[in-house]
């Protein structure tokens, strides 16, 4: 065989073979991008955060429950707490996956601030202007 066959059916074998990593790299990204986090396909869906949704305070042992509610394009919510009873989220906005709100936590200004992420779960914060209390949680089942 000479040298420039030999060459030649290399080129093609590197041709071929970059090829198939093309459309493996391909197949993978799509894949990627057609699932969360939680390997689920993402749907077409807009998110519907209106419900209820426990929660509990990971830097300690508190926990309750926040309600979110709609009327008409307005959402409203409240947040049950067990120290200082229930609190409602006032000036809140939620845009997309992302909720945050200001409270009045017995005299003392806060805010939360929240994410909805996949599997019907949450993650966030109340924030003072002297600590921070991360949070968990789920949507509560019916």
């Amino acid at each position: 065989m000479s040298v420039i066959t030999h060459l030649t059916k290399m080129d093609l074998k590197m041709k071929y073979n970059t090829k198939i990593a093309a459309l493996l790299f391909l197949a993978f990204t799509i894949v990627l991008s057609a699932c969360d986090g939680s390997g689920k396909s993402e749907s077409n869906e807009a998110f519907d955060p209106v419900g209820e949704w426990n929660y509990k305070v990971t830097t300690d042992v508190s926990y309750g429950v926040i309600t979110i509610k709609q009327e008409g394009q307005a959402y409203s919510a409240s947040m049950t707490t067990e120290v200082f009873g229930t609190l409602e989220l006032m000036n809140l906005k939620i845009d997309g996956k992302k909720l945050t709100a200001d409270l009045d936590v017995a005299g003392t200004a806060a805010k939360i601030y929240c994410d909805f992420i996949g599997g019907g779960k949450i993650k966030g914060a109340v924030q003072t202007p002297d600590t921070e209390f991360p949070f968990i949680g789920d949507r509560k089942s019916d």
